[in-house]
């Protein structure tokens, strides 16, 4: 049986309250990137119909894509994430190997 592969693992140890996460996979950085890119592009719907006098149908927009984008970032990251090993364990191992 292999090993599940995680995208995402805690940035602080176990028994801490916060609870960020990092990626530590390219599959992670790839939809760290993705997710920037939405807000990106939601940014640049807000410009263009602000600037053509639209800015209540520019706000919703950037809302939209930033709700889904935002909503499919969580949920995934918490889908692919390792809840034990944190990032620092990740970086050790990595080195381990070189």
């Amino acid at each position: 049986m292999s090993e599940r592969e995680y995208w995402f693992a805690r940035r602080y140890p176990l028994g801490d309250s916060r609870q960020a996460v990092s990626p530590v996979h390219w599959k992670g950085f790839a939809m760290t990137a993705i997710y920037t890119v939405a807000l990106f592009v939601g940014g640049g719907l807000f410009v263009y119909f602000g600037m053509n006098d639209q800015i209540l149908i520019g706000v919703a927009m950037f809302a939209g894509v930033a709700l889904v984008a935002g909503a499919w970032f969580v949920l995934t990251a918490k889908a692919n994430g390792d809840p034990v090993r944190t990032v620092a364990e990740y970086k050790k191992d990595k080195q381990q190997r070189v």
